[in-house]
């Protein structure tokens, strides 16, 4: 009897080995029925490794490939009978929620080039080949639809003509004298005003296909083949064989989810193991471009002496940065010295006993009660230089005391993305001398909303967001708003807040240092989240965050401040370097701060998540600046900006490129 046992028992793991053999080589023969391959058109391996083509990409968007990196687009290939149907999607797996949450419908994920068309039918039994691209707006959405810009509508004559136009309609014109009058304006400030934004609004009218409104992401992407019977097509909703439909509720459904919760009958789903991983590396040598709807004012004077800075249909076309002017707050006055002098300097540096001796030096009657300033002179302050490809940016010097000035400068990309992990390689100015007297001015490198209209609206708050430019003490929230910005500022500051704020902390009484013995300065990591309490942990006052051992204080002034801000100390010594990379890795539910001398060397300062503040998930652009900022701005003031002397000479940093990946 024991025997028989022993031999059945035999006997049934015999079954059990050849029933999972059979349960394997049945997937396998399943898996390689198929012979699904993708991107077989490009390199044999399991990564295929394609930077971004950014020529032509800033009125028409980033196509994968380009047609000059292959002029048929993602080949694949796959084993079919005839009367079956498929489809192909992609998806970007780097920067996404995950497929289970309802926020994976905001992923970036496409099928074919027309959005119109759906599963496609196989005519023949065999190999099936077909190719694909990946595109910008491929659920082909309206609202990122609007007027043809190939053709380049910034520019004076067309502000002049809306002028005009406003002129000789005495209707529209009384109401701009109105307007004028209530906000104190001169009637022509008003008209250059109101031309801008008319023409400006005009982008977002039309039908054409602004594919740039909503670009493909940096990162990886994977592929997924779809392959039914007939009778299996008509279990598969219309919102997901036609991508650009929504469903009963008007919402977008992401086929990767539909696919990895429903499984049906007669369909197949195949994942290729194969991936594309892009990035994008923006780089100077197509020029500047000048906006001259960016300009504050009409009253300038575009220097034409550098080719690669202008207005020119050209640069229009080509340039990957274009100046930027920094919004000139006045919240404060600066009651500057009048003193020509060079903070930073090999022959006369200003010293600590010259700072002393200022404060009392000059009277009221001497002071310079002003503001700063942005370029009246475009394409002088930001130029090109072939030498070493790279675009300067110049703070410029004073000559004399007739024109007395601290001017602010800047570039910015012209390509928007959403998410991406945005890395400068930049050399800015030694910020303090030897004897650590600030220079005055604050290094940033920023991430800002590429547009104002409805198409770039952030994700839609409960609890609303608080317009940026509302300092009311009662705000009004609202659902939507376009405002997003990610910041490092970097600045001589304290390292600590000011002491009030640590009145729960049993530290307290070390939260205090003297940084004007010291040459640290600080970097400044900010995220604009608009006051929106959505997150779980919104807090006022200091925040404790802490990630990957390290530990950051996360400042938010009063419950409707809208940003929260981290500070870090970084020595001065970096801008001694040839040049220094600082990074923001902007992700869906979080958001990190390095810098380090090489991209495999950077140190984290900053981090912060969803659950402390609103990540941003629309479009958004870099810039770069050197800005002259108020000290109040960053209490416990250190050096007051008003003691810091005019700069005798120009005062230069450079951008060499900024890669986002």
């Amino acid at each position: 009897m024991k025997m028989v046992v022993y031999i059945m028992r035999i006997y049934k793991f015999i079954i059990i080995i050849c029933l999972a053999l059979i349960s394997l080589t049945s997937c396998d023969v399943n898996r390689n029925r198929r012979a699904f391959k993708v991107m077989t058109n490009f390199a044999d391996n399991d990564t295929v490794c394609l930077d971004m083509d950014l020529d032509d990409v800033v009125t028409n968007g980033i196509i994968l490939p380009s047609v000059s990196q292959s002029k048929d687009g993602i080949a694949f290939s796959f084993k079919a009978k005839k009367g079956e149907y498929y489809k192909i999607y992609y998806q970007n797996e780097s920067y996404k929620f995950p497929e289970d949450t309802l926020l994976s419908r905001e992923n970036f994920y496409g099928s074919w080039e027309d959005a119109s068309t759906g599963f496609k039918r196989v005519e023949t039994d065999g190999m099936v080949s077909d190719v694909f691209r990946i595109v910008g707006n491929p659920r082909d959405e309206k609202k990122f639809y609007g007027a043809d810009v190939s053709k380049n509508p910034f520019n004076k004559e067309a502000v002049d003509n809306v002028i005009m136009a406003i002129r000789n309609t005495p209707d529209w014109y009384a109401s701009i004298v109105n307007k004028a009058e209530n906000n104190g304006y001169s009637i022509d400030k008003q008209l250059y005003l109101d031309a801008i934004w008319i023409i400006n609004d005009k982008k977002n009218a039309g039908d054409h296909n602004n594919r740039w409104k909503r670009n493909p992401r940096v990162g990886c992407y994977s592929f997924m083949l779809v392959v039914c019977n007939e009778n299996a097509l008509k279990n598969i909703p219309e919102y997901i064989q036609f991508i650009g439909k929504t469903d009963d509720a008007g919402d977008f459904v992401n086929p990767y989810s539909f696919f990895a919760n429903n499984s049906l009958e007669g369909v197949e789903v195949l994942k290729s193991d194969k991936v594309l991983k892009t990035r994008a590396v923006i780089t100077p040598e197509n020029g500047i471009f000048l906006n001259e709807l960016t300009m504050t004012s009409d009253n300038y004077f575009i220097d034409t002496t550098d080719k690669n800075c202008g207005t020119s249909d050209e640069l229009y076309d080509n340039a990957l940065f274009e100046q930027f002017f920094s919004y000139i707050s006045r919240q404060y006055t600066l009651r500057n010295i009048p003193v020509i002098q060079d903070v930073v300097s090999d022959i006369d540096p200003y010293t600590r006993a010259d700072y002393d001796a200022n404060k009392t030096k000059f009277d009221s009657t001497q002071l310079q009660y002003s503001y700063p300033v942005t370029s009246t002179c475009p394409c002088s302050t930001v130029r090109f230089d072939e030498n070493d490809n790279s675009i300067v940016l110049i703070n410029p010097g004073n000559e004399d005391f007739d024109n007395l000035k601290k001017e602010s400068t800047g570039i910015r990309t012209r390509i928007g993305f959403t998410y991406g992990k945005y890395r400068g390689k930049i050399k800015f100015p030694v910020m303090l001398n030897n004897e650590n007297i600030w220079n005055g001015l604050t290094y940033a490198f920023w991430l800002i909303y590429q547009d104002n209209h409805s198409w770039n609206n952030r994700r839609s708050s409960k609890s609303g967001y608080i317009d940026k430019g509302d300092e009311s003490s009662d705000p009004v929230r609202k659902p939507d708003n376009f405002y997003s910005e990610i910041d490092i500022e970097i600045v001589k500051a304290s390292k600590y807040w000011p002491e009030q704020y640590y009145y729960q902390d049993a530290e307290q009484d070390k939260k205090f240092e003297d940084a004007t013995s010291n040459d640290d300065v600080m970097f400044c990591c900010t995220n604009w989240d608009l006051a929106c309490k959505d997150p779980e942990q919104f807090m006022t006052g200091i925040n404790k965050i802490t990630y990957d051992d390290c530990n950051f204080e996360a400042m938010r002034w009063y419950e409707n401040y809208k940003a929260l801000t981290i500070k870090s100390p970084i020595s001065n010594d970096v801008f001694n370097e040839d040049y220094y990379y600082y990074e923001i890795e902007w992700k869906p539910n979080e958001i990190i701060w390095r810098i380090g001398p090489s991209p495999d060397k950077m140190k984290m300062v900053g981090y912060m998540n969803d659950k402390n503040t609103n990540i941003p998930n629309n479009q958004m652009l870099c810039i770069v600046t050197q800005e002259y900022h108020y000290s109040e701005w960053w209490p416990p003031v250190v050096f007051e900006q008003g003691l810091i002397p005019y700069n005798k000479n120009d005062i230069e940093g450079r951008v060499y490129e900024i890669v986002v990946e």
